[in-house]
């Protein structure tokens, strides 16, 4: 090679030399412009880095809160509650929105029995029904309807619906009024959603029977005394009307009472030594084939308490739940005639069972 050079001419030793440099230069300015893509790249990959580094401290920050805030959310929709359990939280919430005064959420409802006190009245609490067939979720509906009232005062109930923390959706909403009236009656269908983990258990459906015998004050609330020889149930009395048992209005229960009418205005009833203030609230399952109500009547004065509230006529068994306020002040005793069951036409039936009377909260 270098024999080879010697013998070269001096232009052609120049030439190259300038071919070795200039292929030297090249080859540096390779690596450099390599070495400088690498390098714009790692930049990129180091702010991206930055980026998401900054992402996930934000969302740390934001972590507890969330959690939180979920945690409050699963506490208003348990998904291990029972089917009983989802509808009295419903209906509740339902009943705290009616008020015309919404207390806080989670505070005792007081009693409406004070004219103006409700913003819609809602007399009867059918029961609902509960769909489990979502993945992570259930659903609970439950069909109501309110007593004639202003357009106004269903608007803004129909909001309060809306906003409610249960995460209440209101699926149906039918509007009547009577001719020359300028009220209306609202039909509402509400469905509360109740959230858990996929695979979470699946809420159970109550089972049939009367509640706790040390919280009820109901006598034989679920008929399961009856005499057969004289057709009566021990603890109650009935006012033309005869009385036979039935089995079919509570699923899986053993013993429902029906009640004949023989006249209008039969009565079933029990009479009741209250505590004068107290708030109390009543519930039963019923089905009738036609006009009757419930009253809650005050013995000293003979006269119902907040009216009377009626039963749905079309033979469907329905849960039903009511609060009042036993008359009076003190803590002193007062007859109450509760429940007191009235059938308003000769010949209709009415099917009642699982029968319940205690203090509210106990």
């Amino acid at each position: 090679m270098l024999a080879r050079f010697a013998r070269m001419s001096a232009s052609e030793k120049r030439l190259s030399i300038v071919v070795i440099a200039l292929l030297a230069v090249s080859a540096v300015m390779l690596v450099v412009l390599r070495c400088l893509d690498a390098l714009e790249q790692l930049d990129e990959t180091i702010a991206s880095q930055q980026l998401l580094l900054t992402d996930a401290m934000r969302y740390a920050a934001l972590a507890e809160p969330v959690e939180k805030a979920y945690a409050a959310m699963a506490e208003q929709h348990s998904s291990e509650w029972t089917q009983e359990q989802i509808h009295d939280r419903l209906r509740v919430e339902i009943a705290r929105l009616s008020l015309r005064e919404i207390p806080a959420d989670g505070a005792a409802i007081p009693a409406a029995n004070q004219p103006g006190a409700l913003l819609v009245d809602i007399r009867s609490w059918p029961a609902g029904a509960l769909d489990d067939s979502g993945e992570g979720y259930r659903t609970y509906q439950i069909n109501f309807r309110t007593e004639p009232t202003s357009i106004q005062n269903v608007a803004m109930f129909l909001e309060r619906l809306q906003q409610s923390p249960q995460a209440l959706r209101v699926d149906g909403l039918e509007l009547t009024r009577q001719p020359l009236s300028t009220e209306v009656t609202a039909a509402f269908r509400v469905t509360r959603t109740v959230i858990g983990e996929p695979g979470a258990p699946q809420p159970k459906v109550a089972a049939a029977g009367p509640p706790a015998e040390a919280t009820n004050l109901a006598i034989n609330a679920d008929f399961a005394q009856w005499n057969p020889e004289e057709s009566t149930a021990p603890g109650w009395s009935v006012a033309n009307a005869s009385l036979t048992t039935d089995k079919d209005v509570v699923d899986g229960g053993d013993t429902a009472l029906s009640v004949h009418a023989q006249s209008a205005n039969a009565e079933l009833y029990q009479v009741q030594k209250l505590r004068a203030g107290t708030v109390y609230e009543i519930g039963f399952v019923a089905r009738t084939t036609g006009a009757a109500q419930l009253r809650i009547v005050d013995e000293s004065t003979g006269r119902p308490l907040q009216g009377n509230a009626p039963l749905v006529a079309d033979a469907v068994g329905y849960q039903y739940s009511y609060r009042f306020t036993a008359p009076g002040s003190g803590g002193g005793d007062v007859l109450m005639r509760v429940p007191s069951f009235v059938l308003l036409e000769s010949g209709a039936v009415l099917v009642v069972d699982n029968i319940s009377l205690r203090e509210a909260g106990a």
